[in-house]
């Protein structure tokens, strides 16, 4: 077995989150790996309750200016409740778990020599046993070529016998047709009844109703094939082959799922009768699904992949020797993203596309203050460029939207969204406390994977005809909400995501401003004008932008040698809160470096200190980040070893208790995916950092990482980076691609001008 590159267990899934998934992009699958029983949990990424409509709440620009009046004068408490009161719009709506395909083998008896694995080099699940003498083996893939979700059963040494079904806990109804079992349902039209959270009801009036879908599982076997009911019984078979697909009625984030959906029952049974042949759908997946995932390669070193993953997981909280066991979780973050994301689908949500409630933690949406972008941040180092696709498409959809919600909220030019976006591309702020709610950072900060796209892969047309667009517009929305504090130009009031402060002897989260807020507006304005002068257009708008960056509140150093989160040094609610979005500026932007702004690193990295450690999932993933921008990797990876601690797979703590659990899913708890994706960047980040034409190689290398190579990074500047090293040092690296760069190693810089064809500079 190859050092980190297979999950394995020798025992059932007892819980979904000790599965294992599978996925094209839009097509998601959990697979259990019980003898008797087996289910696959199922969804399809388009599943949504709801439908388009207008949520601007209505006379909210008067109110967003009398709660800037308020929070200028120092009257923050009142400011906030103006926003509660009467700013606010309503939640988000919800992804929903499309059902489960039952297989019922009805096996009993002692079961010998089980394995369940995931093999993350080809996208390819399995189990294996053995019961009274006969040897059964089931295979699953997702294919995207195709997009089904395909399973190979076989029996050695005597027959089988099974019930295929598929359930769902939808409204829906299920039969079969020949060889087929179908299965027909619709969303709930409406997920938040009179704006209380998860409150879902169904409709009979035509433009109430939500979504329809069709979701249709196909048996090939040399057995006997008949229906029972609404199963499809399967007799005397030494093997069978089940191909499932799905098709949604969404025709789009702005048209009606019911009244202006697209026909979806025929193309989903033209698409199940045209797979028949297992082997070449597998062979077309394999081949697929490689050459996005084979671009890049780690190995740390060796480590215990003879011992199943679950229990692995435990022995590393005792031992941390088993270093492959991180290279593992760094390639399944990898798998995940590609099984994920793929062009054409949806973008990946807090959960990815893997959801078996109907009640999902936080509507298992987008929540943008930070957890979306970090669902992204590996893809473009990892040189998977395609993976961001669906990405681009959503944020240009949401521009569209966001452009109501900024006249509609702020009476604003541009386009602008807040902490939750769906399917219908939700821009207004939702309901709840202002910490969350009141904050319009998410447009500038998905503006900046825009810009990023273009940054790594050097793409002029998308830039102009795609990026610019949506990144000018965003602009124009925070150039239009500017006032002035003390001479200095600020976006007021203020919040950081979602921490507070104490005021007046209150808790409070609205200030006069944040330092987030800032940061993202600024590297916004920044990121323009490098448009504009790359694009040799707007000369006009790029000297405003120079302008107003001139003349904007500049990052504050508190009494203690922090960063301050706000305009002023206010005592801390929640000292260690898991949000750390005042160093936004840190990572991902780099308006704060080692090299340039020494001062305001040794502030970020003092705040990083006074927060602590400790944290959910995915707030563990961004502190390895944080870390590896300020080249510390033994602390980056102390925090690796934070996010690698065992959590059960029952009970909810939701403000902390991070860690990861058996499936190798990240715990907030309860399974957010973001945080499988900030542990691929900040280890990828350790080993390589790029941007203004500057490569570091091996710049957060830990202590305990004594040999190991990396092959396949992508630098800013669309340049491949290979890199080896030896008893703590680089030994040779190569880079391919064209331009000049200043290559960083140690602290010694070279320059170096690339042609097109790799060369390797031995250190």
């Amino acid at each position: 077995m190859k050092a980190g590159t297979t999950l394995w267990y020798n025992s059932p899934a007892k819980a979904w989150t000790q599965s294992l998934p599978i996925g094209n992009g839009t097509l998601g699958g959990m697979i259990y790996g019980t003898t008797s029983k087996e289910t696959i949990s199922l969804n399809h990424d388009q599943l949504w309750t709801g439908r388009p409509k207008n949520t601007v709440k209505e006379g909210a620009p008067e109110s967003f200016k009398k709660a800037r009046d308020l929070a200028l004068e120092g009257k923050l408490h009142e400011a906030q409740e103006e926003i509660e009161s009467n700013f606010q719009s309503v939640w988000s709506q919800a992804y929903m778990p499309l059902g489960d395909l039952e297989i019922d083998f009805g096996i009993c008896g002692l079961i010998k020599n089980y394995r369940r694995y995931l093999d993350l080099e080809n996208a390819v699940s399995g189990v294996e046993f053995t019961c009274r003498g006969v040897e059964y083996k089931r295979e699953y893939f997702a294919s995207y070529p195709s997009n089904i979700i395909a399973a190979k059963l076989t029996s050695k040494g005597g027959k089988m016998n099974f019930k295929l079904g598929l359930v769902s806990k939808l409204r829906s109804n299920s039969f079969v047709e020949n060889d087929t079992v179908i299965l027909d349902g619709e969303c709930h039209g409406e997920n938040n009844v009179n704006n209380e959270a998860s409150d879902k009801k169904y409709f009979d009036e035509p433009e109430m109703r939500g979504m329809g879908f069709r979701a249709v599982a196909k048996v090939i076997t040399d057995g006997t094939i008949k229906a029972v009911e609404n199963k499809i019984s399967v007799s005397d078979a030494t093997e069978a082959v089940i191909f499932f697909t799905s098709e949604t009625s969404f025709n789009g984030w702005n048209k009606h799922p019911y009244l202006e959906g697209k026909e979806y029952k025929k193309p989903c049974m033209e698409r199940i009768a045209a797979v028949c042949d297992y082997e070449k759908e597998k062979a077309a997946h394999i081949a697929d699904y490689r050459n996005l995932y084979g671009r890049v390669e780690l190995y740390l070193g060796e480590g215990k992949d003879d011992m199943p993953t679950n229990k692995r997981l435990v022995a590393y909280k005792r031992d941390k020797s088993d270093i492959s066991l991180v290279t593992l979780v760094y390639n399944y973050g990898r798998y995940l993203a590609i099984s994920a994301s793929r062009p054409g689908s949806q973008a990946s949500t807090l959960q990815g596309i893997w959801n078996d409630r109907l009640t999902p933690p936080w509507h298992s949406n987008y929540t943008v203050n930070i957890n979306t972008e970090m669902n992204y941040w590996p893809v473009l180092m990892c040189r998977m460029p395609e993976v961001n696709q669906p990405l681009i498409d959503m944020v240009k959809e949401l521009s569209e939207s966001g452009e109501k919600a900024a006249m509609g909220q702020y009476g604003a030019k541009g386009w602008t969204s807040h902490h939750n976006v769906d399917l219908w591309r939700l821009s207004t702020p939702v309901a709840g406390n202002a910490c969350w709610a009141f904050w319009h950072g998410s447009s500038g900060w998905l503006c900046e994977h825009l810009f990023d796209h273009y940054e790594y892969t050097l793409d002029v047309d998308y830039l102009k005809n795609t990026a610019y667009p949506v990144m000018r517009k965003a602009a124009e929305f925070y150039l239009d909400i500017m006032s002035e504090y003390e001479g200095k130009l600020v976006l007021a009031p203020g919040t950081s995501p979602e921490n507070g402060f104490i005021y007046q002897g209150k808790t409070c989260n609205v200030a006069r401003y944040s330092t987030m807020s800032m940061s993202i507006a600024r590297e916004l304005f920044e990121n323009c004008i490098k448009s504009c002068e790359i694009l040799g257009i707007d000369s006009d708008f790029a000297a405003t932008l120079k302008d107003t960056i001139a003349n904007m509140a500049d990052f504050k150093i508190g009494s203690d040698g922090q960063l301050l989160e706000y305009d002023d040094d206010y005592p801390e609610h929640e000292p260690h809160h898991r949000h750390v979005s005042h160093l936004y500026a840190l990572h991902p932007a780099r308006l704060i470096t080692v090299d340039e702004t020494p001062e305001l690193a040794k502030a970020c990295r003092r705040t990083l200190e006074r927060r602590g450690d400790n944290g959910t999932g995915w707030s563990l993933g961004w502190k390895i980040n944080f870390w590896a921008r300020l080249m510390d990797g033994d602390h980056a990876l102390k925090l690796i070893e934070l996010q690698l601690r065992p959590v059960k797979s029952i009970g909810v703590n939701y403000t902390k208790g991070g860690g990861t659990y058996e499936n190798l899913f990240d715990a907030h708890p309860p399974f957010q995916i973001d945080g499988n994706f900030g542990f691929v960047s900040g280890i990828t980040e350790m080993l390589m950092q790029s941007y203004n034409g500057k490569i570091y190689i091996l710049p957060a290398l830990p202590s305990k990482w004594k040999n190991g190579k990396v092959s396949g990074l992508l630098a800013k500047g669309n340049v491949i980076v290979d890199i080896e090293w030896n008893d703590g040092k680089a030994a040779s690296y190569s880079l391919e691609g064209k331009g000049k760069f200043t290559v960083i190693v140690g602290g010694k810089e070279t320059e170096v001008e690339l042609n097109g064809e790799k060369v390797t500079f031995n250190v």
